[in-house]
């Protein structure tokens, strides 16, 4: 069933013909929150104090008929359904009113037609608008991967000088040295700075780059030392890692770098102090909580909780998006790149937050079946 309450603007003189139409979605399983205009100017203020999932117009509205209001509803959103309704069936008039840019036609004296036709639409729509925003994203993607991959480029040419002149250094140098511990930290860095610059073409790319078969909770251990300097001594980590956890297969390192992305959020979400809490342990999803584009079956889940300041929906809507962020120096590409690298090894995240409570991200791997499998 669609989401309820599906608000419905009803392009309508007659109030008792505005109340039938709403009646039949009603006595259909649609719980309608709706307005009634009849005018023009009504249609317009209407619109611009939306949002509405779709619209039923009178065909014999004077001053604001089909064609009228179908042109206001199209201007102000062309993917807004828009459903004419006649007095009678007229299959020349219901297809004039289609190749004019309606979604469909329904006859008063067929109102069984409304249910199904709205429920369509309005799923229709969103489809539409889903596939829109994913062809914009694919577009932003497409302009960074290539400025990704010159600046890339240039900047592993600079790593290999770095990282080679220090190697030479380090070699050269005697134990005792007292400039060794300085060479030694710019050899770090330039290999930090490979591993960065593989995980920003990772995101652009869409590529796992070493996946294997291995236990989250060797990621989580391993990883214990780190989490706890990178959160600080004002947050306490708490780890419930699962005894019998299954296999799964992706590349560890990008798990861990998955953990780590969520671990700096958390913190950010806790200036004053808190819990974080990493969790892993065995999960069955069946076909009514699989994750959009995921799968049902065994999973592992990896989840990191904290009791930070939470997310109201409109942002939580949005966590995911790239380059969307709400941190005032943030780049919007870390939970973006979370994304990526779990739906590159077949799995999907999920967020749950309340404002003033705190946030869970709960991160789905699928169980590897295939053990020994390097």
């Amino acid at each position: 069933m669609l989401g309820r309450p599906l608000r419905v603007l009803v392009v309508e003189g007659a109030p008792d013909a505005a109340e039938r139409l709403i009646h039949a979605l009603r006595g259909g399983g649609i719980d309608a929150a709706w307005a009634r205009v009849e005018t023009a100017e009504g249609l317009c203020a209407a619109l611009s104090a939306g949002p509405w999932a779709v619209v039923l117009a009178s065909d014999d509205l004077p001053g604001c008929g089909a064609a009228v209001g179908l042109a206001l509803v199209r201007r102000a959103d062309p993917d807004l359904p828009f459903i004419v309704v006649r007095e009678t069936a007229d299959v020349d008039a219901a297809v004039e009113a289609m190749r004019a840019g309606a979604n469909d036609c329904v006859a008063t004296d067929s109102l069984a037609r409304l249910v199904p036709a709205v429920e369509r639409e309005v799923r229709e729509a969103a489809t539409r608008r889903d596939l829109e925003e994913q062809f914009r994203q694919a577009q932003k993607m497409e302009v960074l991967g290539q400025l990704a991959g010159g600046v890339a480029h240039d900047f592993n040419n600079l790593l290999t000088i770095i990282n080679g002149c220090s190697d030479l250094l380090l070699q050269n140098l005697p134990p005792d040295d007292p400039s060794r511990s300085l060479v030694a930290q710019i050899h770090q860095a330039g290999e930090r700075s490979v591993g960065l610059t593989r995980q920003l073409l990772a995101f652009i790319r869409r590529q796992v780059l070493a996946p294997r078969v291995f236990n989250l909770n060797e990621v989580v251990a391993d990883a214990d030392n780190l989490l706890r300097c990178l959160i600080g001594d004002g947050v306490r980590l708490v780890t419930a890692l699962a005894p019998d956890l299954w296999a799964v297969r992706a590349d560890p390192g990008q798990v861990g770098q998955v953990l780590m992305n969520l671990a700096v959020n958390a913190r950010d979400a806790m200036p004053g102090g808190g819990r974080l809490a990493v969790e892993t342990r065995n999960v069955e999803l069946d076909a009514a909580h699989a994750h959009p584009g995921g799968r049902a079956g065994p999973h592992v889940l990896l989840s990191v909780t904290d009791t930070g300041s939470g997310m109201p929906p409109e942002v939580q809507a949005r966590v995911f998006e790239p380059f969307f962020t709400t941190k005032v120096h943030g780049t919007g590409l870390g939970l973006a790149t979370v994304v990526r690298i779990v739906e590159q090894s077949g799995g999907h995240i999920g967020v749950r937050s309340a404002v003033g409570v705190g946030t869970t991200f709960a991160v789905y791997l699928p169980r590897e079946e295939t053990l020994g499998v390097k």
